[in-house]
């Protein structure tokens, strides 16, 4: 099938940062197979005048857990350990089933692809559901099981939970949209040897290896204490760093360890809002930019964000740099966006086939609606979408040529139906409704 959006302001966000403010691109089979200037026509393809847009990547939000958008509100304003430990984990013990998981994930997709996500890292429980009800919405997503030391919802021994992992690559690996990976919660909820287990099972299968890492001054405390190492020295004694490695968060990483993590190639995900919202502090995303290490953009779950929508967390990310170390430029417009895009596919080591609009790559794609009020006038598209977009102002989504949202009206997921049962297990359950 061959589809021309003609007539867009396009921020291809490739290399070069090219940005065409009149042009089309020709999408076949999904993929992008022609940019060009100017106007184009063809009557024999689906055409789309996208006059008064900005057309640009999708977003990539490289540290999700979906499902926690059952928990959205449930245990707001508490220190992590406290938060983890004496709700969100006895919560789950509990309410985290699959048809819970379904459920939620329906609720994800939908404000992900609402916002203009197309391509999102996901480490929970039961992520075979999650597969499947990502790859049935037509979104991207690389997803792995939560290895830890102790039972969870879906598997009880360490053993059980491999498996899980392995089943999972077994069954995804060479699906065009979902990407499988192996996860290993934390060093601090991890033994030595699960975390090296972690790292063996990732580089087998040639996989992504995700991490919590160094969210909180406690855990890099405790870390300290116990092993004599940062959490990031300390994954990188067990040889645990890599470049198919994305930790998440980074709050308390020391320069030493942004040294490591840039030598070992190891990648960053940025989720601001939920460190702010945890208290754990601010991310010096800047520097480890300067190091060289791969940074993308993640919300973290609904449960310590209370929110799914990328644009948001750009803006976060982009105005906490400048407040934090009193610099306007420690995270421009355009670098910001870049993290949302290119570098965050880079970080997922998929910069090959998403994250910026370039021949040959996938057609993930967003129409925002540029003549909107809030967007004028367009001195500079990237500010504009940093700093002044809303994800209401975002109209239609693509991944892979298929339109998920069109003209703000959703195109694989019955918003309605998801919604009336969302109401209804949350008025049967008065747990999850406190």
């Amino acid at each position: 099938m061959r589809q021309i959006i003609t007539h867009a302001h396009i921020l291809t966000m490739n290399a070069n940062g090219d940005i065409l403010p009149d042009g089309s691109i020709v999408i076949e089979d999904g993929r992008i197979k022609d940019i060009l200037a100017g106007a184009v026509t063809d009557s024999q393809a689906e055409m789309t005048d996208a006059r008064g847009m900005l057309l640009l990547p999708g977003f990539i939000n490289t540290h999700t857990h979906l499902p926690m958008v059952l928990f959205r509100g449930y245990a707001d304003d508490l220190p992590l350990q406290e938060w983890l430990k004496d709700h969100i984990f006895p919560a789950e013990a509990r309410w985290v089933t699959p048809d819970n998981v379904r459920l939620a994930t329906r609720l994800a997709l939908i404000e992900m692809i609402k916002s203009g996500t197309t391509c999102f890292n996901d480490m929970y429980f039961f992520e075979q559901v999650i597969a499947e009800e990502a790859a049935r919405a037509g979104i991207r997503g690389v997803v792995c099981e939560s290895l830890i030391d102790f039972p969870t919802p879906d598997f009880k021994t360490l053993e059980e939970g491999i498996a899980l992992s392995e089943n999972l690559i077994s069954r995804w690996q060479n699906h065009p949209l979902i990407r499988p990976a192996i996860g290993a919660h934390s060093p601090y909820t991890c033994s030595a040897a699960t975390l090296q287990k972690a790292k063996a099972l990732a580089d087998k299968h040639g996989t992504l290896l995700q991490i919590h890492l160094a969210e909180t001054r406690q855990e890099t405390e405790t870390s300290i204490a116990r092993t004599g190492k940062t959490p990031a020295a300390y994954l990188h004694s067990l040889g645990v760093l890599g470049k198919n490695v994305i930790a998440a968060h980074g709050v308390w990483l020391t320069g030493e360890d942004i040294r490591l993590l840039a030598e070992s190639g190891t990648a960053i995900a940025h989720c601001p809002k939920s460190n702010l919202k945890l208290a754990s502090g601010i991310a010096r995303i800047a520097a480890c930019r300067a190091a060289g290490i791969p940074v993308g953009i993640g919300t973290d779950g609904a449960a310590s964000n209370n929110s799914l929508d990328m644009v948001e967390e750009m803006r976060f990310a982009s105005l906490l740099a400048k407040g934090a170390y009193y610099q306007p430029e420690a995270l421009d417009a355009p670098t910001t966006l870049r993290m949302a895009t290119l570098e965050g596919a880079k970080a997922l080591g998929m910069d090959h086939i998403t994250g910026s609009i370039e021949k040959g790559k996938s057609a993930d794609l967003i129409l925002v609606h540029a003549d909107a009020s809030n967007m004028q006038p367009l001195h500079n598209p990237c500010s504009a979408v940093v700093y002044a977009m809303n994800s209401k102002n975002i109209r239609s989504t693509m991944v892979a040529g298929t339109w998920l949202m069109k003209d703000r009206i959703l195109q694989t997921i019955d918003k309605d139906s998801v919604m009336e049962e969302i109401k209804n297990r949350r008025h049967t359950d008065s747990k999850i409704n406190c």
